[in-house]
């Protein structure tokens, strides 16, 4: 009978530490569930914004400045410093006292002091009726380009193009290279376009200057594809 009493203890004593263990378990996840809520929920301090930095309007604030000081110190026609203007200057009333002759030499100077006739621009079609033509009939035949040797050794081939004015009397001017391909090949390209007239072209039945473009393409052959090339070219020649 001495052993109920000691089974009944035990049993105390383990019902005591489960619910201890309970309770340690319903802490620990309540504090976990703070600390959660305070990272998530809770303000958290974060350094302040600047007020009043910013760069854009800063920036925009100094080019209107600036421009505001140009503004101010650009000079005005009666400062003395001297302003072209086109048309006719405004007449300035003679002044009290002066005779005839003087009014007629007051004239006499304003018509000196008109500016000449400017003629108008001259216009430059990209299209017309009758397009320019080289002369001959065989396009790039005629256009006689040397194939620079330093190009060939070094083995530069490739594509460039040519933008220039064809005038009324054939001649090209106003040559630009807009496609390089290499100094030494632009440099033949444009020293042989300037060889090169044009049967000029026309617009209602005028001569106008018109503005091309000459793709020029550099490229290396065999003495056979070179030989065959030159053959045709002749043999077109002797056909015309």
């Amino acid at each position: 009978m001495a052993s109920l009493p000691a089974r009944s203890s035990f049993g105390q004593r383990a019902a005591a530490r489960e619910a201890a263990y309970r309770l340690h378990m319903m802490m620990a996840l309540a504090l976990a569930l703070g600390v959660v809520y305070g990272v998530t929920q809770l303000p958290i301090y974060q350094m302040p914004v600047p007020v009043g930095w910013d760069y854009a309007a800063r920036q925009y604030a100094l080019m209107f400045e600036e421009h505001r000081a140009v503004e101010k110190e650009a000079p005005k026609p009666e400062s003395g410093v001297p302003v072209t203007t086109f048309g006719r200057d405004e007449e300035e009333e003679p002044p009290e006292g002066k005779d005839e002759e003087a009014a007629r030499q007051a004239d006499e100077g304003e018509e000196a002091r008109r500016l000449p006739d400017v003629p108008l621009e001259r216009m430059v079609v990209a299209f017309a009726d009758e397009m320019p033509t080289i002369r001959g009939g065989l396009g790039a035949y005629y256009i006689n380009i040397e194939y620079p040797p330093e190009a060939i050794a070094a083995g530069i081939q490739g594509r460039l193009v040519l933008d220039f004015v064809v005038e009324t009397d054939g001649r090209p001017t106003e040559i630009k290279v807009i496609q390089s391909l290499h100094p030494l090949c632009d440099s033949a390209a444009v020293r042989a376009l300037r060889q090169t007239r044009f049967v000029p072209g026309r617009q209602n039945g005028k001569l106008v200057p018109v503005r091309m473009r000459l793709p020029v393409t550099f490229r290396l052959i065999d003495q056979e594809e070179a030989a065959r090339r030159v053959a045709a070219r002749d043999t077109a020649r002797s056909g015309q």
